[in-house]
C-alpha cells in the first residue's frame, strides 16, 4: 500500500503542483473533477473488471492515491499542454491516454493489475480516453461561461 501511496499519489501530486505552481487555476478546475471521475469508473471497475495490489476488502482502498494522484493529475497535465502550450486537443487527449494505459500495462506485467470478465488493455486505454475527453468537453464549457 506505500508503493500506491508513493508511487500513485505522493510523487504525482508534488510534480503536478511544481509543474503548475504558475498556472494554478487549472488545477482548482479540473482537479475536483478529475477525482470524481476517477473514483466513479474504479468504483465501477472493482465490481465487474479488475484488481489492484494489495488486494483489500475495500479495492476502492487500495485505488485511493491513484483517484486522488496520478489519474486527475495526470487531467490537469493535459489541459494545461492544451490550454497553456498550444497543444492539438486530440493528440494531447491521445498521449495522456496511452501514457496511462502503458502505466498500467507496466502494472499489469508485475502482477499489481489483474483483469477479469473480458477486459483487456484495449478497454483500459477506452476507460482513459473517455474521461480525457470529457475534460476536454467541459474546458469548452467553462470557457462558453465566461
Amino acid at each position: 500500500m506505500l508503493g500506491n501511496i508513493l508511487l500513485g499519489m505522493v510523487i504525482p501530486i508534488i510534480l503536478g503542483v511544481w509543474i503548475l505552481r504558475r498556472n494554478f487555476t487549472i488545477l482548482i478546475l479540473y482537479y475536483p473533477l478529475g477525482v470524481a471521475i476517477s473514483a466513479s469508473i474504479n468504483n465501477i471497475g472493482f465490481n465487474y473488471f479488475w484488481n489492484i495490489m494489495p488486494n483489500t476488502h475495500n479495492q476502492s482502498l487500495a485505488a485511493l492515491p491513484m483517484d486522488l494522484g496520478v489519474y486527475p493529475i495526470a487531467g490537469c497535465l493535459m489541459m494545461y499542454m492544451i490550454s497553456e502550450k498550444g497543444a492539438k486537443p486530440w493528440l494531447a487527449i491521445l498521449v495522456a491516454s496511452l501514457s496511462l494505459t502503458l502505466i498500467e500495462w507496466v502494472a499489469k506485467m508485475m502482477g499489481h493489475v489483474i483483469y477479469f470478465n473480458g477486459w483487456n488493455i484495449i478497454w483500459t486505454f477506452v476507460s482513459y480516453l473517455l474521461p480525457f475527453v470529457l475534460a476536454y468537453g467541459y474546458s469548452k464549457i467553462l470557457r462558453y461561461t465566461k
